[in-house]
């Protein structure tokens, strides 16, 4: 006989080293606000990496860099909205994180082609 166990939902597994918490026991409302915070800083940066990543590769490669953008920008929304579907208010907080980590490691990832250029 086979038996089956239900799987638990899917948790976002970002919470790395990166992760740094916000404050002692914040509510929902006030960490979603936090690391919103924090992914709004990485997003500048990343900004800050694509453009001057734009401006340094082959012109062969502009285009191609573009599409890959748009589409990890595509790619980001639609797996933190996962993260962020699950049940409970803990969604809130992994789609929250999910941005955070997601673009942290984007513009780690440009800064670094930048430095094999």
């Amino acid at each position: 006989m086979l038996c089956l166990a239900l799987a638990p939902p899917a948790v976002a597994e970002m919470f790395g080293p990166g992760y740094s918490p916000c404050g002692d026991k914040p509510s929902t409302a006030e960490t979603v606000a936090c690391v919103t915070a924090k992914t709004k800083d990485w997003d500048r940066r990343l900004n800050a990496a694509y453009k001057a990543l734009q401006q340094r590769v082959d012109p062969g490669q502009a285009d191609p860099l573009k599409a890959a953008q748009r589409l990890w920008l595509q790619y980001r929304t639609a797996n933190c909205a996962f993260y962020g579907s699950g049940a409970g208010t803990i969604g809130q907080v992994q789609a929250a994180e999910c941005m955070r980590a997601m673009t942290e490691d984007r513009t780690q990832e440009l800064e670094k082609a930048m430095k094999l250029e």
